[in-house]
């Protein structure tokens, strides 16, 4: 009874369904783009960057190859791929049935989500080394059914607090997408990386998630993995485009400010709990990264 009702639920999302939600417009704002349900094309010339923070493709019908950072993966239905400002797209060849639909998210609204460290760090790994993945039928269900309630949101004419709306609807798709996603990369039958290299930029980024919070130097994930910080550095900066330090700044900012967004937390037990030294050197690596103070971080967040 539970297959044959799943069954049903996903009939309802075919792309006939799908395209009446996606009529012949967009939308678009600062922080947000999503595309009606389009036929892709072959491209042609030479390769591109893609810009403006993370890019979701979902494939709908038919099959293609796209080569992102000089591997070749294949999509067929049902499939999504990611990119992002790292992305180098070589080549996308398709069939003149491959139909889907991209959304985008800004960097500054990715930087402001609040999504756990583990979380954010498998999203940023399978962007890396695993951009395209094939995805369930239970969990495609979920995201086209946030997609087209989305779509239909823009497609009526205003009402009172429409782009809120709309931005909350942008918001449950990527708290989706990365639930998806952390799913996928923990299935035992997953194995991400081609290479020596990519298995331990995997391993250095499980290590990252499980310690980020007391262990901050690169000399201590190169020890966990038996290699010299060096090389760490040169794995990272090689297949992420960021060095071995910048993505562990990146696990302590993202969580230093879930933590001060938190009001029943001091920037006392913020620091502490990151094992910072001292308060004041907390609030120096903080401005270093994002420009402000915690103190003042903590009181915009608060407006």
């Amino acid at each position: 009874m539970e297959n044959t009702a799943t069954k049903e639920r996903i009939s309802k999302l075919s792309i006939s369904r799908i395209r009446k939600h996606f009529i012949d417009s967009g939308y678009e704002s600062e922080d947000f783009m999503i595309s009606p349900l389009l036929r892709f094309k072959t491209m042609e010339g030479s390769p591109r960057i893609i810009e403006g923070g993370v890019t979701v493709g979902i494939v709908c019908n038919g099959t293609a190859k796209i080569s992102v950072n000089s591997r070749t993966y294949e999509l067929r239905k049902d499939y999504i791929f990611l990119l992002n400002e790292e992305s180098v797209i070589s080549n996308f060849r398709c069939t003149k049935a491959c139909m889907g639909y991209l959304i985008t998210f800004s960097r500054e609204f990715v930087d402001s989500i609040n999504v756990e460290v583990p979380d954010f760090m498998t999203a940023q790994l399978l962007v890396t080394l695993k951009p395209c993945i094939p995805v369930s039928p239970v969990d495609i269900d979920r995201l086209h059914s946030i997609a087209t309630v989305l779509s239909s949101s823009i497609l009526k004419d205003d009402f009172q607090y429409r782009d809120k709306v709309v931005s909350s609807l942008f918001t449950g798709f990527y708290y989706t997408l990365i639930a998806v996603l952390s799913k996928y990369a923990s299935q035992d039958t997953v194995k991400i990386g081609h290479n020596r290299g990519d298995k331990l930029l995997a391993h250095f980024i499980a290590n990252l998630s499980r310690d980020y919070e007391r262990e901050h130097t690169v000399e201590y994930y190169a020890r966990q993995l038996d290699i010299t910080p060096k090389y760490l550095s040169l794995i990272c900066k090689k297949r992420t485009g960021k060095n071995a330090s910048t993505l562990i700044d990146e696990a302590v900012i993202h969580k230093a400010k879930e933590l001060l967004k938190q009001s029943g937390m001091s920037i006392l037990e913020v620091s502490q709990r990151l094992n910072f030294v001292s308060q004041s050197f907390f609030g120096k690596y903080f401005k270093e990264h994002m420009g402000v103070s915690p103190s003042r971080f903590k009181a915009a967040s608060a407006d």
